[in-house]
């Protein structure tokens, strides 16, 4: 894949976001589908819980799709995660997507900052592998890219 090529993939965390708040987020960013990389879709908020978020989504005309492989409570056996990865690949080449978990903030606030949440520490480092450009929105909107496979992760222990 070439550079000009290359998709780019969001990465968002629900938090505790208010509804709107989290839909103007991905209005704000233009967000075609909402990939659920979370390895169980629920929450103790119940508007981000699996089927009552593709609901809500589906009524304002944005995609959901639950991508259980990716997620990180539960890592998933490398043949189910590259196939994943796979699939967003395949749906960012197509639309502009946002993978979502539930980690407002992507990295942490420690000195030297770590992964806070599985989309930087498991999943973006194989993505831009495989040729995607990853930008993380912020709860506040802003965005930030980084090169995540410098940062410290637990995920990356998991999976060795």
């Amino acid at each position: 894949m070439t550079d000009s090529a290359a998709p780019t993939i969001y990465t968002i965390g629900h938090g505790r976001h208010a509804w709107a708040d989290f839909l103007a987020l991905l209005r704000e960013h233009e967000i075609a589908l909402v990939c659920d990389v979370r390895s169980v879709a629920r929450s103790r908020w119940p508007q981000f819980n699996g089927r009552v978020l593709e609901a809500n989504l589906k009524e304002v005309r944005i995609g959901y799709e639950w991508l259980p492989e990716c997620g990180g409570k539960v890592v998933a056996p490398p043949a189910e995660l590259a196939r994943g990865l796979e699939r967003i690949m395949e749906l960012a080449s197509e639309m502009r997507v946002a993978l979502m978990c539930s980690e407002s903030q992507p990295l942490t606030r420690h000195k030297q900052p770590r992964a806070n949440c599985h989309r930087v520490g498991l999943l973006a480092t194989p993505l831009k592998a495989l040729g995607a450009r990853i930008t993380h929105i912020l709860p506040n909107g802003d965005t930030l890219e980084i090169n995540e496979a410098t940062l410290p992760s637990i995920w990356k222990e998991e999976t060795l």
